[in-house]
């Protein structure tokens, strides 16, 4: 199947930030309306508030919240965290932003969605009485929290796992980032725990690549990244994110493309036209760098020149799967924007202190004219014999040199990319406002009081231990 007539580009491609940020603020009005609505006779089983019951509005006139089922409340006394899959709550696609002359104007609306307080009609700000009234998470926390989360699969399962029974390929690592970030696009973290999706998003990632491993050793993965989950938390979780994605398994990762863009270059570029798009810093030949062949006096790139070229691809793209960037791009976007941006930074590396990499060590990389690439290798339609549409390839091309732009931005933390720069104190703060509000854990006043309780017995036996002791 090609990737244009799969799901992963029909339906969970998105059209830009700003969908992205819709789709999440509607999840998080959702979370809203539930915990909010929560009351003392909710709590002993009867229906949801008149609120809940019949689903809350957007201001603007178009239903947001669908109406919530009559569910009785859980054994723990936690409420029921319905799970939403992403076909039956995304309704029809938000419209675009409106095109502005100022980046910043775009910037400042695009903030604006994950900033209820500048909304006095976003929705309720507090949980329920009945949980302590305590300010709920907003979308751009909520984003912050699935940041670092996301962050820690590579950690848990992938080619750099803690645990090393737990070491697959890196396309699993990617497919449980995937499959974690979609299932929260129709879901709140505030109703389904992060850190224990995290866990069933890595278990069923291991089958959908054909790497399966025994959950058993998750479990021991958690353990060791000191987050334990337990096995049955996590094969409850796996049911909930497989109604979370709507059972839709298939996906492509740009790990392949990387490969591919790679070998056609390494063809390619030998080629009489591809000659034209090589030069090396310097000096026209390998002899000054160790790379590149001589043929008539052209440069000619073998195969290893292009090795730190992929290999910096494969870097970005491991910050790339753990960022909001496969949301919104292909594989094929993803890979070819990653080796452009590997190219430069070979090229800054090797060439960056004498212009022949002689202060640096390293063997000279070529400089690859990728735009030109692009341009004449599909241009060319004599050997397929489609004729390509010419605004059509301009248009790809602008939207790969704008996606290289956002590659460069994740070393910044940028994007949802929480390998860099996150800001712990922030996060801090945030995940304990979480544990205030959230629906999957105890009510904090009942924790509370059933640790002053411990206490006070504790206290009470040692008193009678010393008075016995007298």
């Amino acid at each position: 199947m090609h990737y244009e007539e799969s799901s992963q580009a029909r339906k969970w491609q998105l059209s830009s930030q700003y969908e992205l940020n819709s789709l999440r603020e509607r999840a998080n009005r959702r979370a809203r309306d539930v915990l909010s609505g929560e009351s003392s006779s909710t709590r002993g089983g009867d229906p949801e508030t008149e609120n809940n019951r019949h689903g809350s509005s957007d201001p603007d006139g178009g239903d947001v919240t669908p109406p919530l089922p009559n569910n009785p409340q859980n054994p723990d006394g936690s409420i029921p965290c319905q799970v939403h899959g992403f076909a039956s709550s995304r309704g029809e696609r938000p419209k675009l932003l409106p095109p502005t002359t100022s980046d910043d104007a775009t910037e400042t609306s695009l903030e604006t969605l994950s900033t209820p307080s500048l909304n006095p009609h976003y929705g309720p700000q507090l949980s329920s009485p009945a949980r302590g009234s305590h300010p709920l998470l907003t979308p751009s926390e909520e984003s912050l929290l699935l940041t670092f989360y996301c962050s820690k699969i590579p950690l848990l399962i992938g080619p750099h796992a803690a645990l090393p029974r737990c070491r697959r390929d890196a396309k699993v690592a990617a497919s449980a980032s995937l499959l974690f970030r979609r299932f929260y696009l129709s879901n709140s973290v505030m109703m389904h725990d992060p850190k224990t999706m995290l866990v069933a998003a890595a278990f069923l990632a291991s089958k959908v690549e054909d790497a399966m491993l025994d959950v058993r050793y998750l479990e021991m993965g958690t353990k060791e990244m000191n987050a334990h989950v337990p096995v049955n938390e996590i094969l409850e979780a796996e049911v909930k994110l497989l109604k979370g994605v709507d059972f839709d398994l298939l996906m492509f990762h740009p790990y392949k493309m990387v490969l591919s863009y790679t070998e056609d270059l390494r063809t390619y570029l030998k080629s009489e036209r591809g000659r034209g798009l090589v030069k090396y810093a310097g000096n026209a030949g390998g002899s000054n760098g160790g790379g590149g062949e001589e043929d008539g006096g052209v440069a000619v790139v073998a195969g290893e020149d292009l090795r730190p070229m992929h290999d910096g691809a494969r870097r970005i793209v491991d910050d790339v799967i753990v960022s909001d960037i496969p949301l919104m791009y292909g594989p094929g976007e993803v890979g070819l924007a990653a080796l452009m941006v590997a190219n430069e930074e070979s090229c800054a590396a090797t060439s960056g202190d004498g212009g022949d990499g002689s202060n640096t060590g390293a063997p000279m990389a070529p400089e690859i004219d990728m735009i030109g690439y692009i341009r004449s290798r599909f241009l060319d339609s004599n050997e397929s014999e489609v004729k390509v549409d010419v605004e059509m390839m301009n248009a790809v091309i602008a939207r790969v040199t704008k996606l290289c732009q956002f590659l460069r931005e994740l070393k910044e933390g940028k994007h949802g990319c929480g390998n860099h720069h996150v800001d712990m104190e922030r996060l801090k703060g945030v995940h304990k406002k979480l544990k205030k509000c959230r629906a999957w854990g105890p009510i904090p006043a009942e924790k509370d009081g059933k640790k002053k309780k411990k206490k006070r017995k504790a206290e009470e036996a040692t008193n009678a231990d010393d008075e016995g002791a007298d």
